[in-house]
């Protein structure tokens, strides 16, 4: 059991949280008790309540005086104690309770309908496939006892089954609610939105007069998995196991499911084979066959087994024959999947989730593949085949799985560079190979991942000719139309790809469809957070909304690596403070902090930034700025305006997305740009001029599309061009042998333009230049770059004092220094960036001062040995030992000041600030 250092404990009650410390801290050490984040106590006396709000390092632990660190705050009482008393504990017994003395059908009537729901967890493998979960209230409208045998109907039909009735609180929330397994549900109901009546039996909870089946016929469903001959051993033992656990009721028709596991790992006590399967095969009952039970007149549905008959394992025959077709249904997480598979994370998801919503992929995904599933639907001769573009780890194939998922189609994956072969002729046998066995598995989705493998088969491909791959992949989704009228299931191809953009023409016309996946926005990345972290225990400090926020421009894939790196880190973090193992620590369990967070997340950032940067928020406030009132004005109400007044754009007005900002240098355009986007909580995207330039032809206007994009993806978010005059020069004046430069000046205007544009997203672009005279005319005209706006010097000693105590204020001054005073001797050719080196010099000679102050009272400490120390005394000796606060802190003071002024020079000469006033008088007018 590991030791707690910190327990953070809420009083439920003000007299809880007056009580003598003394008694709660008797309760908590003694003899080691297990404290459990979460839990509910109470001491002796009266409303003495307290909640387990936060411990550390691990979740559960002992406390130990002297050691562990206890916080006492008053909390909250209300929804804890009281939530326990929504539902009434009584259970109700009517006439209904005794009136089930045959095995009448059950009238449909609000008294004993039910609206049916999966388990999402197994609850018990052996009995789950005959067992349905009730709330304990409603046993009495079904009128049986807990473990009780019972008749389940599905409405409007005759469809009748004997199963066994459960109550559970923990599993079941809601009343008018039963919940069962996956395939019960299915073999029951077969419907979208199911609801059963549920009648006791006259057997209570003995065993059923029903007959035991002499023979079953078991056949396999057509699956990846289950035509596969590698893989018969593996499920036919899993069969087996099955029928001989335990006496199985079935009926002709129903659906048995088994997990496998294809990975070959060998059984360990730890992870049996039943609890790490990794795939499901299912299997239909084609025929039953038994002899008639002798029971009474009024029971004599039993005697044909139309409730269904029993599979002994001692005296049942089990016949393997035949391959059927079909639809199965979603099992979630039933069968233990990873905790992060997609039917896991499938499993978390709401149908009104966002993710699910009309306008995801999700959604038009399953619109098209719900078509062919219809009856008649291969009359029409659908042809689908869908194409699916977006950049890796977006989750194009997560939302393949979740759509297979969810209309109950097999699944197939193939990753296109593994079929590619030494020569054209392997790789198309290979595909052919591949499609026989989708026609094999119907209904079936063979997705073919990384499609632009194909292209390099065709290196030395004759311009104009087609591409003998395409050719056969064509071939192969026209004949699946065949295998649909005979087999009587449809199987779709979806293919997925990262780089759309060098798809060649015909291949891309290969697929009838194609959907783009869009970078998450805040919502959707706030949906992915929460599925991910479901089950993982999490410190109160962490917001997903916060982490939604700062997690602008990740994929679906980036969020998945930030959260396993954010576990990783708050395990390592929680053994090195136990000296624990982490198998220990993972036992003891330890909640995920937000510094575990923003640690992953820095590493993250760091991994994704390339050349151009990765787009976040910066950390520059107008605390950082001194002066430029009227520029920040101006800014911000360019900014500002359509982010918090979007309905004022509603009606057709542009927005004014674009500003450039020029003046002399070192005037502060950098640092305005990034205290702009902090302030509007904005995604700062800066890019220097000559990272956009590429040797290779189209490289260089691919670039400032990738920008854009990723800055749509960030949305919202600030582009911030700095020294653009080297990137968007005057079109016509360079002689560069390709045109590069005047190809990214189009590029450039082409994607502005698009900024303005009516619906245009959340992206803002400021430039930065020196020279706003060598730019391109085309870039200034209204609706690209048409708020320009001039950082000059301060004219004032009143703005430069401003700016002094923007750049002091982490310092620690003199208190007889006098800022006002330097100002006035400061020249009005000084910039920012001249003022930030005034004040560093001044704290560099502050430094050098309290360090030649330090050597000298060491020397004088050096002539006679101090007792008990080491001589000579060294410089981090005494700093580390003996120095007090007086000889580590560093004043700056007027002289400092006074020294760093005297040897500063202007960085901006007096003939070049008359030039850009100039500039500025030239500029002033455009709009």
């Amino acid at each position: 059991m590991t030791l707690l250092t910190e327990v953070f404990i809420s009083a439920l009650s003000h007299e809880a949280y007056e009580t003598l410390p003394d008694d709660l801290e008797n309760w908590l050490y003694n003899e080691h008790r297990i404290l459990r984040q979460g839990d509910i106590f109470s001491l002796d006396g009266p409303n003495l309540h307290y909640r387990l709000d936060m411990l550390s390092p691990v979740l559960q632990g002992f406390a130990q005086k002297g050691t562990t660190r206890i916080v006492l705050t008053l909390g909250n009482s209300e929804g804890t104690l009281e939530s326990a008393d929504i539902e009434p504990d009584f259970v109700e017994i009517d006439e209904q309770f005794l009136a089930s003395a045959t095995l009448g059908l059950p009238s449909q009537n609000a008294s004993n309908t039910f609206d049916c729901k999966p388990l999402i967890d197994a609850v018990s493998q052996e009995y789950d496939d005959c067992t349905i979960y009730l709330k304990t209230q409603d046993l009495s409208r079904v009128g049986g006892l807990n473990g009780d045998w019972a008749v389940a109907q599905l409405g409007g039909t005759n469809y009748r089954r004997l199963v066994r009735i459960l109550a559970d609180d923990s599993v079941i929330q809601h009343s008018n609610v039963v919940q069962m397994a996956p395939l019960l549900l299915h073999n029951i109901c077969k419907s979208q939105t199911p609801s059963i009546l549920l009648r006791s039996s006259p057997f209570g909870s003995g065993s059923p007069a029903i007959p035991t089946a002499k023979s079953v016929t078991v056949a396999r469903v057509a699956s990846p998995i289950s035509v596969d001959k590698t893989h018969e051993p593996a499920f036919l033992k899993a069969l087996r196991h099955h029928f001989n656990a335990s006496k199985r009721i079935v009926k002709k028709g129903d659906l048995v499911a088994v997990g496998i596991d294809t990975t070959n790992r060998r059984d360990t006590d730890e992870f049996p084979e039943t609890q790490r399967s990794d795939e499901v095969v299912y299997f239909i009952i084609t025929n039953t066959e038994h002899d008639v039970v002798p029971v009474h007149d009024s029971y004599l549905d039993l005697a044909g087994g139309e409730l269904g008959c029993y599979v002994d394992p001692t005296t049942t025959r089990l016949i393997q024959a035949g391959v059927e077709h079909c639809r199965v249904p979603s099992v979630g997480r039933y069968f233990r999947p990873h905790r992060r598979s997609p039917s896991a994370l499938l499993a978390d998801l709401n149908s009104t989730s966002c993710l699910l919503g009309p306008a995801s992929p999700f959604s038009k995904l399953s619109t098209l593949c719900s078509a062919t599933l219809l009856r008649d639907a291969v009359d029409y001769n659908l042809n689908v085949s869908i194409l699916l573009k977006g950049v890796s780890g977006i989750g194009k194939y997560t939302t393949a799985r979740w759509v297979a998922e969810t209309l109950g189609i097999h699944f197939m994956e193939i990753n296109c560079y593994d079929i590619v072969g030494e020569s054209e002729v392997k790789t198309e046998g290979t595909l052919r190979a591949r499609f026989e066995k989708l026609e094999e598995c119907s209904p079936c989705i063979l997705f073919l991942r990384h499609i632009d493998a194909f292209i390099q088969t065709t290196q030395n491909l004759e311009p104009g000719k087609d591409l003998p791959i395409v050719n056969v992949l064509q071939e192969c989704i026209g004949n699946l139309q065949s295998s649909w009228r005979l087999a009587g299931q449809p199987a779709l191809v979806f293919g997925s790809t990262h780089e759309s953009d060098r798809l060649p023409i015909q291949l891309v016309a290969s697929f009838k469809h194609d959907i783009s996946f869009e970078a998450p926005n805040e919502d959707e990345r706030r949906e992915m957070l929460r599925i991910l972290l479901s089950g993982t225990p999490l410190a109160p400090d962490v917001s997903l909304s916060r982490l939604a926020t700062e997690t602008a421009a990740l994929v679906a894939s980036d969020l998945t690596s930030l959260v396993q790196t954010a576990e990783s880190r708050a395990v390592a973090r929680a053994a090195n403070v136990t000296n624990s193992t982490e198998k220990e620590v993972i036992e003891a369990r330890v909640g995920v902090t937000a510094q575990d967070f923003e640690s992953a997340l820095e590493k993250i950032r760091t991994i994704h930034s390339e050349s151009i940067g990765a787009p976040k928020i910066p950390n520059v406030t107008w605390d950082d700025v001194g002066g430029l009132a009227s520029v920040k004005s101006d800014i911000l109400d360019t900014i500002q305006l359509p982010l918090e007044h979007p309905e004022l754009f509603s009606d057709g007005l542009k927005k004014r997305s674009g500003i450039l900002l020029y003046g002399p240098p070192g005037t502060g355009k950098t640092l305005l740009a990034k205290a702009v986007a902090t302030s509007c909580s904005l995604n700062f995207f800066s890019v220097k001029g000559p990272e956009l330039l590429n040797m290779y032809i189209g490289e260089s206007e691919a670039n400032v599309r990738r920008v854009f994009q990723r800055a749509r993806d960030a949305r919202p978010c600030v582009i911030f061009f700095d020294e653009l005059d080297s990137v968007a020069p005057k079109r016509g004046n360079h002689g560069d042998s390709g045109g590069v430069m005047d190809r990214i000046v189009s590029q450039l205007l082409a994607e502005l333009d698009g900024m303005s544009s009516d619906g245009g997203p959340d992206v803002f672009v400021i430039g930065a230049t020196n020279r706003p005279d060598l730019l391109d005319p085309a870039l200034l005209r209204p609706g690209r770059f048409d708020r320009l706006l001039y950082l000059g010097v301060s004219d004032t000693h009143e703005a430069q004092l401003n700016i002094l105590k923007a750049l002091t204020r982490k310092f620690r001054l003199d208190p007889a220094l006098d800022l006002q005073a330097l100002a006035e001797q400061c020249p009005f050719n000084y910039t920012g960036a001249d003022f930030y080196a005034l004040c560093s010099d001044a704290m560099l000679n502050a430094m050098s001062r309290k360090a030649d102050a330090l050597e000298a009272k060491l020397a004088q400490l050096n002539v006679t040995p101090l007792e008990g120390h080491p001589h000579p005394l060294t410089a981090q000796y005494y700093l580390a030992e003996l120095a007090s606060s007086e000889d580590i802190d560093v004043l700056v003071s007027q002289a400092d000041f006074d020294r760093a002024l005297r040897n500063l020079e202007p960085s901006v000469s007096q003939s070049e600030m008359d030039h850009y006033k100039q500039v500025q008088q030239r500029f002033s007018g455009a709009v």
